[in-house]
């Protein structure tokens, strides 16, 4: 479920716990009955409430309902009928049914004012569980900021760790926006101290620094006196980050621009820590292509004294590291092999792999045009291997959402997309029917063509000149009024507002360092021959590679983490595979205009 945090089910068992410590002490022992009248041992309400909560930890979900069914129909007294709201709130919420969880905690908010202070603190904590559920991870937050002076123990500890994981989860332009709103407040300060720690621009060191600071601004906050989440780990990082470094990249043949772009985007990440006196690697530069084989590559970097890899870049060669039973020293590998889901070991312990991977944007496309109420869409994605991944991407996501799918069209690059797209929008049988009609009237009809009713939105995925073409023929074919969303490939990466004004409203994904730009961006440009043409997201790629080298622990140790970077919002999986979460933006008047914006 969307929002879910390992964080929210350990609050869950913790809750569950506490509920059942409560409910001990209410429960009673059977009457005592005699051998000649027997009589139905009548389970008191305490001890059903006992029996619904420890199914709950059980995992036995329909031995609780039942339980809770029974209490349901009893009558109990008002803190009876609070407690067994709370644990039919947990159930919901474990066997992940919001609208169950939603009308319990309606039903507990109507009886708020007769609970007792143990009772409201527990209804305050499931709500802001609730919310996190939801996505929305600011109510979450400001629900567990408003109760956490009431908590003690365990349920205070889970409740602070419950908020970061939750402020890790907003996007760092809510956090700003949020943030602003509540300044000088405590909640503003937790949201100020997101902001650094998320921030985009920060190394590590100045995230270190930064965090100083605000802690001698803040002595008294919760947060300050109890670092949360991997903050406390900063220092750590920072003193085990490597002292050399070994960059295993194509500097020729035909894949040498692609990694030229990526060493020259590393290497402004690394001259610009320089500049502000941070501690830097010593570099080792290789030609992956000067080697036989990636194994002697491998040995070659290893051969430098290297404590870290970073490399190679064909997909080939990230397949053949991975199938390594061990890798020697941390490798951090550009590009992705094929994943094994489900298991953790299928890949070397030290293989961190992290690309551009088109399957991540396809998921954020349709997480975003599911929250903008999307829910059956058509496809347009191109023919062969490349666009079936990340059609299955799309699709597996989009599916699990909820969503629906009308149909798929798999185009080749053409000069008119006409066809494909009137038949995509079914036009062609809306004039096929209209000719029987004639033929069984034997007379002319007034007939309008019309495209399909069932689908609301559309799934581009278009390089630029295709895309400028697609556009305005499903304009013509009277499907104007269907939302677009695609991928970065849409877009160029220049502005070119004469030529992209075809790609207006279309809603699109791609790195914050090609939507934003920034100082360090700007510089790269000005210090290219060329500027970073077609391979700019290239060059994002190699200074996140850059900043990521010392933070890899931090994310693995603490899975919930995300890092803000040119590439995106960045998290570590299970598999050492790193995923992105990039800007979303939508052309106006040829230009991308950034949705966070509007």
């Amino acid at each position: 479920m969307r929002g879910n945090t390992p964080g929210v089910w350990k609050f869950l068992a913790t809750a569950t716990a506490v509920m059942l410590l409560g409910l001990a002490g209410c429960a009673t022992a059977p009457p005592h009955t005699s051998e000649k009248a027997v009589q139905p041992v009548q389970v008191s309400n305490a001890e059903l409430l006992q029996r619904a909560g420890s199914a709950i930890e059980r995992g036995e979900f329909g031995n609780a309902s039942q339980y809770l069914q029974q209490l349901e129909q009893r009558q109990l007294s008002n803190s009876e009928r609070i407690d067994q709201l709370l644990v039919a709130t947990v159930l919901a919420l474990k066997s992940e049914q919001p609208d169950s969880a939603e009308y319990s905690l309606e039903r507990l908010q109507s009886l708020r004012d007769q609970a007792t202070s143990s009772q409201d603190a527990r209804i305050s904590l499931l709500r802001a569980t609730w919310y996190g559920q939801r996505g929305e991870h600011y109510a979450a937050v400001r629900e567990r900021v408003f109760i956490a002076p009431v908590l003690q123990g365990t349920l205070a500890n889970s409740n602070h760790e419950g908020i970061w994981n939750q402020l890790m989860a907003m996007s760092e332009e809510e956090l700003k926006d949020k943030g602003a709103q509540n300044a000088g407040t405590e909640l503003g300060q937790w949201l100020e101290l997101a902001i650094l720690t998320r921030h985009s621009g920060l190394s590590l060191d100045d995230q270190i620094a930064a965090l100083e600071q605000w802690r001698s601004r803040n002595p008294l906050h919760p947060a300050a006196r109890q670092l949360p989440g991997s903050l406390a780990y900063l220092s750590t990082l920072a003193a085990q980050r490597p002292e050399r470094v070994a960059l295993m990249l194509p500097l020729s043949g035909p894949l040498a621009a692609s990694g030229q772009a990526i060493r020259d985007g590393f290497l402004a990440a690394y001259y610009q820590a320089l500049e502000k006196g941070q501690a830097t690697p010593e570099l080792t530069m290789l030609d992956s292509q000067g080697a036989e084989s990636v194994d002697q590559g491998y040995a070659e970097a290893l051969m430098t004294g290297a404590q870290w890899i970073v490399g190679p870049v064909s997909k080939q060669e990230v397949v053949t590291l991975a199938q390594r039973p061990e890798l020697a020293i941390p490798t951090l590998a550009l590009n992705y092999g094929d994943p094994s889901p489900n298991n953790e070991a299928s890949t070397p312990a030290n293989l961190y792999q992290f690309g551009l991977a088109p399957e991540d944007e396809a998921i954020q496309v349709a997480e975003q045009a599911w929250a903008d109420g999307h829910r059956r869409a058509l496809v347009m994605i191109p023919e062969g291997p490349w666009g079936e991944r990340i059609f299955t991407a799309f699709r597996d996501h989009w599916l699990a959402l909820g969503g629906e799918l009308g149909e798929t069209r798999f185009y080749t690059s053409q000069s008119d997309y006409n066809p494909d797209i009137k038949a995509l929008l079914n036009v062609d049988d809306s004039a096929s029917r209209n000719r029987l009609m004639r033929q069984l009237l034997r007379q002319s009809t007034e007939f309008e063509p019309r495209r399909r009713q069932d689908v609301d939105w559309v799934f581009l995925v278009a390089q630029p000149q295709q895309a400028r073409q697609i556009k305005p023929t499903l304009a013509f074919n009277f499907a104007g009024d269907l939302p677009v969303y695609a991928t970065s490939h849409v877009y160029s990466g220049q502005p070119d507002p004469n030529h992209d004004r075809d790609l207006n409203g279309i809603r699109f994904c791609d790195l914050p360092w090609v939507l934003e730009g920034g100082q360090l961006y700007n510089q790269v440009e000005k210090n290219s021959d060329s500027g970073q043409g077609p391979y700019l997201r290239l060059y994002a790629l190699g200074v996140d590679a850059y900043r990521l080298l010392p933070r890899l622990p931090q994310l693995q140790a603490f899975p919930d983490n995300r890092l803000d970077g040119e590439t995106g919002s960045i998290q570590l999986d299970a598999q050492r595979r790193i995923h992105r979460q990039s800007e979303c933006a939508i052309f106006r008047s040829g230009r991308p205009a950034l949705l966070s914006q509007q």
